[in-house]
């Protein structure tokens, strides 16, 4: 505890003098301390000296001298203990009583002793202690004492004295020494000067730095981004500021206990590590101007969240010439969700929530590098238009919405289903065995084929569905490119899988040459009209028949209706064709009138399109025709599919209406197909059904279909509706439909449709032989 004492108090004794006010800094700093130790020395080893000095004087009979000294010792305790006197004069105080007992020395030493030595040491002491004001002052003084001495020797007033000693080299030693005192005053305050400037500079960097960097560290400590330095030579954190607890919930201290990587989620270390190696490279390589990176990566939190946060980072060298990385970093989460909800809304079907087709298309880039081959399903809805348009297109939503339903459940694992267009939908199965794609196909048409109720309708739908199968050469592009070119194929027959085959190429061909060429079918007259006999079971004779139409391309001859009509239909040139053939059939049966034919009527086909807004237009061209072939109205009977009845019905009870005001029977065709129910049809003014081939093709093999055809046939007799059954093609199924009442039945069991010339040959030879 005592050795703790002392300690303390030396530390006191040899500091105190320390001057920490702001007038002191720098060498001023340096130059107070050296005049700490310096009065220590002068306290604990000159004092005992100045003591015994005063003690020989007093002992030689100089008791005013050994005054003096006391008083000069007492002078030189009172500047070192004197806490409140300024330490600029205390210093002062010293250096002069060492200046004072240094002229003692040199009067009553002479040259013998250390007086101009003394002299001269307190001139050093002056310029390393004391200010350039009081320095001037010592000088001045220094001047006037050796002026003073001078002149005393010379006028003998220090006769006896050691200093007589010097005799005629006195003047030149004290001149010597005051050179030596200019000199070193001059090259001391040099030195000082330069250093005091010097050390100014430094201390106003220093002041500037530590005010930049209290500036931006309450900065980085307020701001909401994390600022972080990471040197990449010791891989370890150096700065990480306060707002990383805002930012993953870790405290200042977790964070940089750190390693670099766990501070990335597993999906983003790997690339930014490597990353970083290749930007450390080039800043290595042009350290002068370095770049700024941005960077997008997930981090985890403290509570285990994963988070996106963008980094933006700069390389630069640090003192020890290490390589650090200073980067800011932001939480993007928000930012990162919003893109989410727009990438989804973007690759996704609003209806369905399937993908879409431009996911579709971006698939495609991403398959590009995958080499792994898959095969494509096309579905496309039949006759899906026709329920939008006539129940409305919320009712058609339900409906795709329910297909979609139906299409994933059965796809399940085995495939990614997209919304490729209004009713069609792809799926990508990672499969080249055809049979498990086919059968997957299959299950999908199954699902798709079966009844549904739409706004309190019993509807049956079907799909056409295209196979692309995926092989080595070919990308996936090229392979849903295939599908398609399939389902074109399946289309035409409908409720069809059709596999791809390159030859399927050319009739893709095919329907754009007809396309086109179907433009200008009318004007070169390539059409032509051949009749299909329908024979009447209850008077045994041939008095109606149904007008087919024929395209004679060309070039490629013959076309059948499956190819062309959809493409009229589709070009919206079905509508002068169909006012075409009506024109024809009257002008034909005016001819077969006149030729004996009195009794016959003829049956016109009537797509859904001549009755979209064009019901009035359809009643003129009928009138029109009629009136100028000048034949009855009742000679002409319309046929219109049963799928337009899913219409509004009333909009086709005023079409129907104003037909058969003028005359004009009408007819409903492919009946039992499944949009049309009982109900409906008593509100409209038909006169004739014809039942689907569909109904009549397995009746004989099949008792089942034997008692709904029959039931049919009465349920429709009932309604005051006569039947025809298409598609008769053996006199078993005559002799059934005979049994079932059935009024009229068509097909080749009779005859397979016929030009005009030939019908009228026919005509006659059966008529005959009845």
């Amino acid at each position: 505890m005592d050795r703790e004492k002392i300690t303390k108090f030396l530390g006191k004794l040899m500091f105190r003098e320390i001057d920490v006010s702001d007038d002191a800094y720098g060498i001023e700093l340096w130059k107070n301390r050296i005049f700490s130790l310096l009065s220590l020395s002068l306290v604990f080893l000159c004092g005992p000296i100045l003591i015994y000095g005063a003690y020989l004087f007093f002992a030689n009979g100089n008791t005013l001298l050994a005054i003096f000294e006391a008083a000069i010792f007492a002078v030189i305790v009172f500047a070192v203990t004197k806490k409140k006197m300024k330490i600029d004069t205390r210093k002062f105080l010293v250096i002069s009583s060492i200046y004072v007992i240094s002229i003692v020395l040199l009067v009553y030493t002479g040259p013998m002793g250390a007086g101009m030595i003394s002299v001269i040491f307190s001139f050093v002491l002056a310029v390393s202690l004391l200010n350039k004001r009081q320095n001037k002052v010592f000088f001045v003084i220094n001047l006037v004492i050796f002026l003073v001495l001078t002149v005393m020797l010379l006028t003998g007033f220090l006769q006896g004295l050691p200093i007589e000693m010097y005799g005629d080299f006195w003047l030149i030693n004290a001149i010597t020494a005051q050179i030596i005192i200019v000199v070193l005053v001059f090259l001391y305050n040099m030195i000082y000067e330069g250093l005091e400037n010097q050390t100014r500079e430094i201390l106003n960097s220093r002041t500037s730095l530590a005010l930049s960097e209290e500036k931006y560290r309450l900065l980085a400590d307020t701001t909401a981004d994390v600022i972080w330095v990471f040197n990449v030579d010791s891989g370890k954190f150096v700065y990480i500021s306060p707002s990383i607890q805002d930012l993953r919930g870790y405290t200042v201290e977790e964070a940089l206990m750190e390693n670099f990587v766990d501070k990335l989620a597993f999906n983003s270390a790997p690339k930014l590590v490597e990353e970083i190696s290749i930007r450390k490279q080039e800043f290595i390589a042009e350290p002068d101007t370095p770049k700024t990176y941005i960077y997008e990566i997930q981090q985890p939190c403290k509570n285990g969240e994963i988070i996106w946060v963008e980094t933006s980072s700069r390389f630069r060298y640090n003192a020890l010439g290490e390589i650090e990385i200073v980067s800011s970093s932001r939480s993007i989460n928000e930012r990162k969700k919003k893109e989410e909800q727009i990438r989804y809304i973007d690759f996704h079907d609003p209806l369905t929530g399937l993908l879409n087709r431009k996911a579709l298309r971006q698939k495609f880039l991403d398959e590009k590098a995958d080499k792994m081959q898959k095969s494509v399903i096309i579905i496309n809805l039949d006759n899906f238009r026709i329920i939008n348009d006539a129940l409305g297109h919320q009712e058609g939503d339900d409906v795709l919405l329910d297909m979609a339903t139906r299409i994933i459940n059965s796809v399940g694992n085995n495939g990614l289903v997209y919304r490729y267009d209004g009713d069609e939908f792809v799926i990508i199965v990672e499969s080249s065995d055809y049979q498990f794609v086919n059968g997957l196909a299959l299950q999908v048409l199954k699902t798709i084929s079966t009844q549904f109720m739409v706004a309190k309708r019993l509807f049956y739908l079907t799909a056409s569905i295209g196979i692309g199968m995926g092989s080595e050469p070919q990308d996936l592009e090229q392979t849903v490119k295939n599908a398609d070119t399939a389902l074109y194929v399946a289309k035409k027959e409908k409720n069809k899988i059709v596999r791809y085959i390159p030859e399927m190429d050319q009739t893709r061909t095919r329907e754009a040459i007809l396309e086109k060429d179907l433009k200008i079918a009318l004007e070169k007259s390539e059409f032509e009209l051949h009749y299909q006999p329908i024979y009447d079971i209850n008077s045994g004779i041939i008095n109606h028949a149904e007008a087919l139409l024929r395209w004679d391309h060309p070039y490629l001859g013959r076309i059948s209706p499956v190819d062309f009509i959809p493409i009229a239909e589709k070009t919206k040139l079905i509508i002068p064709i169909t006012d075409w053939v009506i024109g024809e059939v009257c002008k034909k049966i005016r001819q077969w009138q006149k030729a004996g034919m009195s009794d016959m009527t003829v049956s016109i086909n009537v797509s859904l399109l001549s009755f979209e807004n064009r019901g009035t237009e359809l009643t003129e061209s009928v009138s029109c025709g009629i009136r100028e072939a000048g034949i009855e109205a009742n000679c002409i009977k319309l046929e219109i599919t049963e799928s337009i009845l899913i219409r509004d019905t009333e909009e086709l009870v005023n079409v129907f209406n104003d037909l058969k005001q003028i005359g004009v029977k009408l007819a409903l065709d492919d009946f039992g197909i499944g949009y049309s129910s009982f109900g409906c049809m008593k509100d409209l003014p038909l006169d004739i059904i014809k039942l689907d081939r569909s109904l009549i093709s397995n009746m004989v093999a099949d008792e089942r279909e034997q008692m709904i055809a029959e039931s049919m046939i009465t349920i429709i007799h009932g309604l005051g509706i006569q039947v025809v059954a298409e598609g008769v093609e053996t006199a078993e199924q005559l002799e059934f439909l005979k049994k079932f009442r059935c009024d009229f039945v068509q097909g080749y069991l009779f005859s397979r449709p016929l030009s005009s010339d030939d019908f009228v040959d026919f005509y006659f030879a059966m008529n005959k032989i009845e």
